[in-house]
């Protein structure tokens, strides 16, 4: 799994690749925390190179989104593949986050 992080606006997006499982998700949701620990209110997951994703994993966005309430920001996920969408569903968190197709449409909807 790898994580890498790039600013847009006011917008920090994060981009993982691999397979986001129990393994790694607590090194990933510490380093999400940490940029919000340093005050970016608006994260942006770019899931285009995720090709797996556990509860753990699923753990990570619901903490964020969490935390970001808490600060008035907002979490939105993009890219995400057929395989992990369908795990949202699976657990019916589908309609807790907003998801939407590319980074682009994700960061128009951040407004500015």
């Amino acid at each position: 799994m790898e994580l890498s992080t790039r600013k847009e606006g006011k917008v920090q997006i994060i981009q993982l690749e691999g397979r986001l499982d129990v393994h790694l998700s607590l090194e990933i949701e510490q380093e999400v925390n940490e940029l919000i620990d340093k005050g970016e209110k608006f994260l942006l997951f770019d899931l285009e190179g995720v090709q797996y994703l556990s509860s753990s994993g699923l753990r990570i966005f619901i903490a964020a989104m969490r935390r970001l309430k808490g600060v008035d920001g907002s979490l939105k996920l993009a890219n995400m593949s057929d395989s992990v969408k369908k795990i949202f569903k699976v657990v019916e968190l589908i309609d807790l986050f907003e998801i939407y197709s590319s980074v682009e449409e994700a960061l128009k909807a951040f407004g500015d």
